[in-house]
Order: C-alpha cells, then sequence, then structure tokens
C-alpha cells in the first residue's frame, strides 16, 4: 500500500490448516485464523493485504490463554512480523529477522474507584512516539450510562421474549467501541469504527505491521 490513508477489516475466520510444506517459523500444525482485507475489496477471493496465523485450534487465542500469531503479506505471502505474549495483556512484536518493534499493552478499564476506560498503546522500540487508543468516547460512554435504565428494561424484556418464543437472538446492548489511536500532539494514526467494524489508517504516524498487530489484538479480544 502507498501513504494514503485507507480504510481496511479484520476477518475471523474459521482455522484452515496451512498447507505443506509450511514456512519454517510457524509450528507444526499451524493454520490460518484471519485475514485482512481493505474495505472496498470486491470479491472474496481477491488477495487479502495480510493473513494471519496461529498455533492449531486447540491452542487457539484468548486473553486469558494467548497463543503468538505470525502475520504475512497477502501478496506474496512473505513474513512482515509476529507477535508474542510477554505478560498478562501484554505482548512484543518482532520483524521478520527477529528484530523488536514494539510492545503492545492493553490496560483494563473499571468504574471504581474512578471511571477509566479500556486503553491499548503501541510503543516502538525506535524513536518513534509511542500511540495509545482507548475504547469508546467519552461522549458515547456518557450517553451510554444516561440511558442505561431503558436499555436494561429492553434487554431484560427481550430476554424474556426469547425465552418464551424460544429464539435464539442475542438481545445483548453493546458497550460503546469507536477506538482511536493517537500520537500525543498529533493527528489519529488509527481508527476503529464499531459500527462498519473497520480500521482507517494513516501509514505516516504509524508503522503498518504495527497497526496490523495492534488491530488483530483489539479486534479478537472483542469477538472471543
Amino acid at each position: 500500500m502507498d501513504d494514503n490513508p485507507y480504510s481496511f477489516l479484520i476477518s475471523v475466520n474459521n482455522p484452515v490448516p496451512v498447507p505443506s510444506p509450511a514456512p519454517t517459523h510457524l509450528p507444526p500444525g499451524a493454520e490460518m485464523a484471519s485475514t485482512i482485507r481493505l474495505s472496498t475489496a470486491g470479491r472474496s477471493e481477491d488477495a487479502p493485504l495480510a493473513r494471519i496465523f496461529t498455533p492449531p485450534t486447540t491452542q487457539r487465542w484468548s486473553r486469558e490463554k494467548p497463543v503468538p500469531f505470525w502475520i504475512h503479506d497477502g501478496r506474496d505471502d512473505r513474513l512482515l512480523c509476529s507477535v508474542h505474549p510477554a505478560a498478562p495483556d501484554v505482548y512484543d512484536v518482532h520483524a521478520a529477522d527477529g528484530a523488536p518493534l514494539a510492545r503492545v499493552t492493553r490496560r483494563s478499564g473499571r468504574l471504581l474507584p474512578w471511571p477509566r476506560r479500556v486503553q491499548w498503546t503501541v510503543a516502538p522500540s525506535g524513536p518513534a512516539r509511542p500511540v495509545t487508543g482507548r475504547v469508546g468516547t467519552w461522549y458515547s460512554w456518557l450517553l451510554y450510562v444516561a440511558t442505561a435504565p431503558a436499555w436494561f428494561l429492553y434487554v431484560l424484556c427481550a430476554t424474556v421474549y426469547s425465552f418464551v418464543d424460544g429464539s435464539p437472538d442475542d438481545s445483548t446492548f453493546k458497550s460503546p467501541a469507536r477506538t482511536r489511536w493517537r500520537v500525543h500532539g498529533a493527528n489519529t494514526a488509527l481508527d476503529y469504527r464499531g459500527i462498519s467494524r473497520t480500521y482507517r489508517f494513516t501509514a505516516q504516524l504509524l508503522n503498518p505491521r504495527l497497526a496490523y498487530a495492534v488491530a488483530v489484538l483489539h479486534t479478537w479480544e472483542r469477538k472471543r
């Protein structure tokens, strides 16, 4: 991709086994778990921007039991970077040659003793400044809390109706999701929009490999 801003989305697939012979850096039985595609891509069979590989399904990624994953270029299948758990909610990103690129950290949100949103931070290993994103805008959280009695009643009624009707529909009310990763004193480098589930990316402010890595972690954390 060039340096022009573009939007991409992450598809969480049913894992597909890697055909033999697999690249030597992948573990035996590795699977393709997700793809990264332009949000404007026309056909699903078109080459994605990147493919994400993980160990076998029995070791599938979760926040409680994270596993490493590898991001490959979607056109020539070369390794772009790898992401390895370093501690709870801490991940190290390495270049294809093993050199450290950045550390990605997730800080959990909380209500007491004072409200705090979930925060994702990308701290590059070089001179580049950290990029930080907080989940949900402050005004969306304010609206979410202010309307809590109404949507709680809606969810309760919908749950009772589903129980009586036998419908398996999901009646949960989703919390604010929009996340903007910003460099302090600069514009937004990566912008996740919860309704469309796309990431708007500006390459001048963040290495594409790091944008893909944090977007995968952010997406998987919301889906698993």
